[in-house]
């Protein structure tokens, strides 16, 4: 049983995200690195699309 089959509701691409988002918020904000949550969302955003766009042209070629 490989990871993504233990753990299906991380291929849902909203969860993973807002997943993301609240980890990497709430641990800058143990480090005392204040950002906006919204700025962490985006960045987020941003490199999951790139990871979706790069897989994509993988399975293409």
């Amino acid at each position: 049983m490989n990871f993504l089959d233990k753990y299906p509701k991380l291929k849902e691409q909203q969860f993973l995200s807002d997943l993301l988002t609240k980890t990497v918020y709430a641990t800058m904000a143990l480090e005392n690195q204040k950002v906006e949550e919204i700025k962490v969302r985006q960045i987020v955003s941003a490199l999951l699309n790139q990871e979706k766009s790069e897989s994509d042209n993988l399975t293409l070629d």
